[in-house]
């Protein structure tokens, strides 16, 4: 039997608030607008702090520097997008990553949906939005996922 939801123990999601046009509360429903996920490794939070996307999400990205915000938690994160520059796949900018990765507590394991809000091929600016799925599993699925171990993972869509 599926408990209420008042009944559970995990942390309770915040009303949506607006700011700038965003959603306050840390998890929503995507929009239908093109997004990737991203579970991090510790390449992507220490030492080198790369932020790659993924070839089919950037093929609708600019191919050159320019800026890009990321909208998370009512905050607004100025980077630099780095467009295919040669060998390299397109991805954010070392150093505004990394700030952004200390702001934010993130952590191996943790997952990261980026939702493009806007921006496009031609485009000399972008904005992301950014939804983190820490550890925070909901108690209300735990009996019925399948996975919850690196050897038998829950698949994001």
């Amino acid at each position: 039997m599926d408990p209420s939801p008042g009944t559970s123990n995990h942390r309770k999601q915040k009303p949506a608030a607006q700011n700038d046009g965003e959603r306050d509360s840390n998890v929503w429903p995507l929009s239908g607008k093109p997004y990737f996920y991203v579970v991090l490794r510790k390449s992507h939070i220490e030492k080198t702090f790369r932020m790659h996307f993924p070839s089919s999400f950037s093929e609708k990205l600019p191919v050159a520097k320019i800026p890009a915000k990321i909208v998370y938690g009512g905050k607004v994160w100025d980077l630099l997008y780095i467009g295919n520059q040669g060998p390299t796949n397109c991805r954010l900018e070392n150093q505004a990553w990394e700030k952004f990765v200390a702001e934010n507590k993130l952590e191996a394991g943790d997952a990261c949906v980026f939702e493009l809000m806007e921006g496009r091929s031609n485009s000399t600016s972008i904005k992301l939005r950014l939804q983190i799925l820490k550890d925070e599993f909901p108690t209300e699925l735990k009996d019925k996922a399948e996975g919850f171990k690196s050897n038998n993972p829950i698949y994001i869509d």
